[in-house]
């Protein structure tokens, strides 16, 4: 149901002011405060029963996206949509984060790197098949038909979690972890720039079509492809994870690279090298993803998995959050087709850094070191 929300919300906007710019808005709110609360949402889930938690947030979102659904069809006033949308945003922070806890809990500890890997690719399969099946509803029904088919998928997510793993509750840590961990504020930091760059090419994709002539309800299918480039990627790192050695190095090329292969859509001159384009510039997603996320689980202890990983969600979800609302202030000063040079420049100057920290902390450890242990930063 979240992957359907960016390409639902945005057509919430466009269905009750006829502006896509509002649609990006709306989406944008939604997201950042999903990962504002995120944190909490994660400290909330690690002091009780994850399961139980998890299901909690999958009935609350379903009941306010059936909400959205009402307002829209009502057309009531914009104000209540943006108030509807914080909304959301809380209800379902720390999802991907308990999710990524629990596991710890369903999965044996000598395939548990792997499976951070598989976890990634999942979810990005779902960004693909999500903005699929809302662009069906779209066609079928509008705005109000995408919004209740995520209501009812939510509502379906809530129910198929009676057949998941429970963990055991236990006393937890009530400190922040942000605040104890430079290597873990350091992490999500990486994680906020990933989803401004990434969140602000991503929620361009649906308003790079009237310039190519074609209806914004066709986002979807050209978000499809865009999944489906991050679902290859993240198909060979689930075969092949990346080894936990000169972390910073490797991520340093994977930005360098996330950089080059987004240029080719920008300058794409037709819907079809468009979506041809689009197939490779996701393709290092899941890897940045997988990377991040098994450097947190190796480095965080079972009894604040859930926040560190809802931190580091939150982060995603914050930094998407802004580069979607970028894209509807900067689609008037500098038009829907340059805005995705920033996210370029973004991940250059971060393959930049990486690079630079990890030399020097390479020179600080000595040549006799093993490339193992040596962390982060």
């Amino acid at each position: 149901p979240i992957t359907m929300a960016l390409f639902g919300l945005v057509l919430a906007g466009h269905a009750e002011t006829g502006s896509l710019a509002t649609g990006a808005r709306l989406a944008g709110v939604t997201t950042f405060c999903a990962g504002l609360a995120g944190p909490l949402r994660g400290r909330l889930l690690d002091r009780g029963e994850l399961r139980r938690g998890l299901q909690r947030n999958c009935f609350l979102t379903s009941g306010l996206f059936a909400a959205v659904a009402v307002c829209v069809a009502l057309r009531v006033q914009i104000i209540v949509l943006y108030g509807l949308c914080a909304c959301l945003g809380y209800a379902f922070s720390g999802i991907y984060g308990g999710f990524r806890a629990l596991l710890s809990v369903a999965v044996e500890p000598d395939r548990l790197r792997r499976a951070h890997f598989v976890e990634s690719l999942m979810v990005e399969a779902s960004w693909g098949i999500g903005p699929l099946i809302a662009t069906i509803l779209a066609e079928l029904g509008g705005a109000v038909a995408v919004l209740a088919g995520i209501a009812a998928v939510s509502l379906l997510a809530g129910i198929s979690l009676i057949g998941v793993v429970q963990s055991d509750p236990r006393p937890r840590s009530c400190t922040n972890i942000l605040r104890q961990r430079l290597d873990i504020r350091v992490l999500v930091g990486l994680a906020f720039c990933q989803g401004l760059g990434f969140g602000t090419f991503e929620s361009n994709v649906p308003q790079r079509m009237p310039g190519y002539g074609l209806s914004p309800n066709l986002g979807g299918l050209f978000l499809l492809l865009l999944s489906i480039g991050s679902v290859i990627g993240g198909t060979y790192v689930s075969l092949r994870p990346i080894r936990r050695s000169r972390t910073a190095q490797k991520g340093s090329v994977l930005f360098a690279v996330f950089a080059v292969l987004m240029l080719p859509s920008i300058l794409a001159p037709s819907p079809a090298a468009y979506g041809g384009y689009l197939l490779f510039a996701s393709l290092m997603l899941v890897p940045l993803n997988g990377l991040g996320m098994s450097e947190i689980e190796a480095r965080v202890g079972a009894e604040q998995r859930a926040e560190a990983f809802s931190s580091y969600q939150a982060a995603t979800m914050i930094g998407s959050g802004i580069g979607t609302v970028l894209n509807g202030v900067l689609i008037g000063p500098i038009g829907a087709p340059h805005i995705p040079y920033l996210s370029v420049a973004l991940f250059l100057m971060l393959a930049a850094g990486l690079g630079i920290a990890a030399r020097q902390r390479r020179r600080r450890a000595g040549p006799l070191t093993p490339a193992a242990e040596v962390p982060l930063f």
